[in-house]
């Protein structure tokens, strides 16, 4: 077998599959061509019409919705505007607490140690001498 042989037979397989391809391809067409192509037709338009009228419906509303959806987010702005300047001012309030707070701590503690330190220099002669007489005050109190 020859070069050129070998060439020949490979060519008709492939004209072969050519000419089984094109009678498939004539078959699809015929039904095609046989099918109900008007009706097909005639369903698109009726589709197309229909999204034509929903496109337009929801132009409108978007229209009107589009305009009271933009008032809101406006109004929703100014709210949170004035929240910010709230939490601002809250936030100031709650820093000048918390530095009152510490400062009052340090006061008492400052004042339990004076106290501390002056029970300390006090002699316990003195102490005693102290509490009898607050006990005689305590009685003049009460009588």
């Amino acid at each position: 077998m020859t070069f050129a042989t070998f060439t020949n037979l490979v060519l008709m397989a492939l004209c072969v599959a050519v000419l089984i391809q094109c009678a498939r391809m004539m078959r699809s067409f015929n039904a095609i061509k046989s099918g109900d192509l008007g009706e097909t037709v005639k369903q698109l338009d009726r589709a197309t019409a229909q999204a034509r009228s929903v496109l337009a419906e929801l132009k409108t509303i978007l229209a009107t919705d589009g305009a009271a959806t933009t008032r809101t987010i406006a109004s929703g702005e100014s709210l949170r505007d004035e929240l910010s300047v709230m939490v601002g001012i809250g936030n100031a309030v709650a820093e000048r607490i918390m530095d009152a707070a510490a400062n009052a701590g340090e006061r008492m503690k400052e004042e339990q140690q004076a106290e501390a330190n002056a029970r300390a220099s006090v002699k316990p002669a003195q102490r005693k001498r102290n509490a009898r007489a607050a006990r005689v005050v305590a009685g003049m109190d009460a009588a």
